[in-house]
């Protein structure tokens, strides 16, 4: 049976949770050893997976990798929260590579470069995080350490459930 495209995205939707995805950046911009927002969160949401994928090899330096909440809005303000422990090196990662949130600190790290093999990864989060807060309006960043990448791309993906009414997520570019 064939279902009809806006029907194969619902049921998507309610299986994963509703998807968002930033455009593809530039690793010498966004890679730089400095914070980056990727997407608003607007009230409060369950987040269900969140991970980068590799679109042009990264170059070999080795930085160091994690996923961050903010809320200026918040008295006082939340400045660049860590959402877990940060990755090992994801130098020379490639295309269809994956840097995965896997939620919770199982094993000891919660940010997984799955790179062996493009385009594979069976790593998904394990303990999904309640994010933001009723009426509250903040962002989900990443921040890289130790080492700028010199070369590649990558973009963002974000998967949750709103928890709050009117709750919901944009890509910031």
């Amino acid at each position: 049976m064939n279902y009809n495209p806006s029907t194969i995205a619902r049921i998507g939707d309610i299986a994963r949770g509703i998807q968002v995805d930033t455009g593809i950046m530039l690793n010498t911009t966004y890679m730089a050893q400095s914070q980056q927002e990727d997407f608003n969160v607007y009230g409060r949401i369950m987040l269900l997976n969140l991970f980068l994928e590799v679109t042009t090899d990264f170059g070999a330096q080795a930085t160091l990798f994690q996923y961050t909440y903010s809320c200026a809005t918040h008295n006082p303000a939340i400045v660049a929260t860590k959402l877990g422990l940060v990755s090992l090196s994801i130098a020379s990662a490639t295309i269809g590579s994956r840097v995965v949130w896997i939620g919770g600190a199982v094993g000891g790290t919660t940010h997984v470069i799955c790179n062996t093999t493009g385009g594979i990864s069976d790593l998904i989060c394990v303990a999904p995080m309640i994010v933001g807060y009723k009426d509250g309006v903040g962002t989900i960043g990443h921040l890289t350490t130790i080492a700028s990448l010199a070369s590649g791309a990558c973009y963002h993906s974000l998967f949750y459930v709103p928890m709050s009414d009117g709750a919901y997520v944009t890509a910031i570019r």
